[in-house]
């Protein structure tokens, strides 16, 4: 970033105001083509081949941004807009999998599985960034060194990725319906004019998206500021510890459909003989099961936003405990690390419980189009946090201030999901 950063200083004037920009119009087109996504792949008429798109777009977005250096602040700029759009197919992928199986116990483990590898390749993104930063050459003139290497890298991964998901994705019909001609706003309408409860129901699970990217941006948002600029920590052992916080916060979503199942097995005695009981029992059985799955995914949701709660009040105490000087400084980054670990496992608990919530209240003609809300509200919520925790972080309070204002919109947050335990529709 240092080497964009001076790339900035040599063609503007306000450096900071323009990387401000450039980041705030790259998550605006994210939010804008996670929008209209599910139009797009009902048009293509395959969801596989929008996925492959974007990926391939992801690489030439970080290809350009990697060459920015030895171009110009345009390019810049442009690779930072196509990875914007590129960062939708993490919203068709809602799409893509709640497509391919109607199973909701399936979409709920494929959703985690989702979750878990999306932690693991933030993980080992780190190990990216350690092992290229000591690259130091030229090619034709141009410097690859440790503030593009790893970006450079990254694309080619990414480069990689696309070429293995044309082979082992599935290609899903996309089926024509009578809304297929109507934008993603008519398709919104239809879905404002359900019942009253459902969309309440629904508006309190993208809020909780909302909150969930809020909850990360916080971790991405203050773990520089903190571990670099008051422990002091080399940039290196910085990364180390966020691909540590990462791998454990992964146990969030690995963890999540086994969590879901643990009660199914204590209550195997009692289905087993409501099956014994007739076909209308068995039908009776079969939602109930329905309903199970249900109140375990919303109470995996509470249980996620609590443990986040505490994840947030290890950052605070950290940060209070090396303000006043009660532990050593190392300490101190220890115990932040500590809480960034706890708020990312209640993170992946969230993100892989809410989409497949969400998908319960979407009317199957539309789940294409609609699907990826989800990932436009988390796309919201990465552009609001950096600008609402950067002004908290300025004032006097400084950091604790700042995740106090997460804390409390997690701690308001756990009435409207009881509500919604209680009241499916």
């Amino acid at each position: 970033m240092n080497q964009y950063t001076n790339t900035l200083k040599n063609s503007t004037s306000n450096p900071d105001d323009y990387l401000f920009i450039m980041q705030a119009v790259s998550a605006s087109v994210q939010v804008f083509v996670s929008l209209i996504i599910g139009n797009i792949a009902e048009w293509v008429g395959s969801i596989k081949c929008v996925i492959v798109i974007l990926y391939f777009l992801s690489f030439v977005g970080n290809f350009l941004y990697s060459c920015a250096g030895a171009v110009s602040l345009n390019t810049l700029l442009g690779g930072r807009i196509i990875c914007g759009a590129a960062s939708a197919s993490g919203a068709i992928v809602f799409s893509y999998i709640t497509s391919i199986t109607p199973n909701r116990v399936v979409v709920f483990k494929l959703l985690s599985m989702y979750r878990t590898a999306a932690g693991i390749c933030m993980a080992l993104a780190q190990l990216v960034a350690i092992f290229f930063g000591y690259c130091d050459f030229k090619i034709k003139g141009y410097r690859i060194n440790s503030f593009n290497a790893p970006t450079f890298a990254s694309s080619f991964i990414i480069l990689a990725i696309c070429l293995l998901l044309i082979v082992v994705l599935e290609n899903p019909e996309v089926k024509f319906t009578k809304l297929q001609n109507q934008t993603f706003l008519s398709a919104l309408k239809q879905f404002l004019r359900v019942g009253r409860k459902r969309l309440i129901s629904c508006l309190i699970l993208l809020w909780c998206m909302f909150l969930s990217s809020f909850i990360m941006s916080e971790v991405v948002y203050f773990m520089p500021l903190f571990l670099t600029l008051k422990i002091h920590w080399d940039t290196k052992f910085q990364g180390i510890a966020f691909m540590v916080a990462s791998i454990l916060g992964v146990a969030g979503s690995y963890f999540a459909p086994k969590l879901i199942n643990i009660q199914t097995i204590f209550r195997k005695a009692e289905e087993d003989d409501l099956n014994l009981s007739g076909t209308i029992r068995s039908e009776k059985l079969g939602l109930e099961k329905k309903d199970y799955l249900y109140c375990n995914q919303v109470f995996l949701s509470i249980s996620a936003l609590l443990i986040s709660l505490v994840g947030q009040a290890f950052m605070v105490g950290a940060s209070e405990a090396l303000k006043y000087k009660s532990i050593p400084p190392t300490n101190s980054g220890i115990f932040f690390v500590a809480g960034m670990s706890i708020t990312l496992l209640g993170y992946n608990f969230l993100a892989s419980s809410i989409p497949a919530i969400f998908s319960t209240y979407i009317d199957p003609e539309l789940k294409v189009r609609l699907m990826p809300l989800i990932g436009a509200i988390s796309g919201i919520g990465k552009l609001v946090a950096p600008i609402v925790l950067a002004a908290l972080y300025k004032t006097k309070p400084g950091l604790p201030i700042a995740v106090g204002f997460g804390m409390v919109l997690v701690v308001i947050s756990i009435p409207p999901l009881f509500w919604l335990r209680k009241k499916r529709y």
